[in-house]
């Protein structure tokens, strides 16, 4: 183990809504797996009683209890870290440095004050954090940091029209999580982010982020692209992987929080617009759906008076 890093996204395909990117540090014993570790409390193929499930976010959230589950294992790591759980998504949007005057122009963006937890317990994930947190430390095994970076509608729509190209829109997000990553992995350690789209070469990407030191290309392959930060013993690996949140415990858990950050962005946006539009069916903002949900709000956007271009995004 050492020093696991992993960054994964959520909502790189959808209209509506934010983009959300984050990423998770661990520090443990060399050679170690953090699935195998902390088996008592963490599970990974299934949900199991009494444990939080670390894995693919899609996997996580299925079923009628899945933003449930999903909501446990992004507070309960939260907690562990900072060993306080937010109380509503306002406040804990601000602990990750998100531009809350930015939404604020968003009037779908009113409910932000959302209690949290939203389906989950608060006195279960309290209990179980600090379970956790204990079990961690008697093995040496330490949270180094949580990075949350929501993309929202307006930003996204400006870093198209930066870049005119939504690979590299993607990235410039990546890029933010990563750099605060690798600040919190000094020397020796193994990042694994979810590749980026059908990219394969980052080597100049990761030039730019870390201008200074010396980036080694190891392999650049259709599934696996590979990097080398640094010189000798404590150079940092990066690797960009298709499914990394399936190889990496530190990927899946940032898949994670990647959703769940989305999720509830989406549920305070759907609560705004069904309150003004009574009967409107709710939508995850997926193309063909969030397509219908625009149709549907048409009769009213006059009336409503709505930014569009905060709403909507362009690709």
């Amino acid at each position: 183990m050492n020093c696991l890093g992993g960054i994964d996204e959520a909502g790189l395909g959808p209209i509506l809504g934010p983009m959300v990117v984050a990423g998770c540090a661990l520090a443990g014993p060399e050679g170690a797996d953090p699935w195998a570790l902390l088996t008592d409390f963490v599970c990974r193929k299934k949900h199991e009683k009494g444990k939080v499930r670390v894995a693919d976010s899609k996997k996580v959230h299925t079923g009628n209890h899945g933003l449930q589950r999903l909501e446990e294992t992004a507070l309960c790591f939260w907690t562990v870290l900072h060993g306080e759980m937010p109380t509503d998504l306002a406040s804990w949007l601000e602990a990750m440095g998100t531009d809350l005057d930015r939404l604020a122009r968003c009037p779908w963006y009113e409910g932000l004050e959302l209690p949290l937890p939203l389906r989950a317990d608060r006195a279960w994930l309290e209990l179980h954090a600090e379970l956790l947190a204990r079990k961690m430390e008697s093995i040496g095994v330490s949270m180094r940091t949580i990075a949350i970076r929501p993309v929202d509608v307006e930003e996204w729509n400006g870093l198209i029209a930066e870049t005119d190209n939504k690979s590299r829109a993607h990235f410039r997000a990546y890029a933010d999580v990563l750099a605060r990553l690798l600040d919190a992995m000094p020397g020796k350690g193994h990042l694994v982010a979810d590749r980026c789209g059908g990219r394969m070469h980052y080597s100049r990407d990761l030039k730019q982020l870390r201008p200074k030191a010396h980036v080694e290309t190891v392999r650049e392959e259709t599934a696996v692209s590979t990097y080398r930060i640094g010189k000798g013993e404590d150079a940092m690996t990066v690797t960009f992987a298709e499914k990394g949140d399936d190889r990496s415990f530190p990927t899946a858990l940032a898949s994670c929080f990647a959703k769940y950050v989305r999720e509830l962005m989406v549920h305070v946006m759907n609560d705004w617009f069904c309150e003004k539009v009574p009967g409107l069916q709710r939508t995850a903002g997926y193309f063909v759906d969030g397509h219908r949900f625009l149709q549907d709000l048409a009769p009213h956007m006059d009336a409503l008076d709505l930014p569009t271009q905060r709403l909507v995004r362009v690709r």
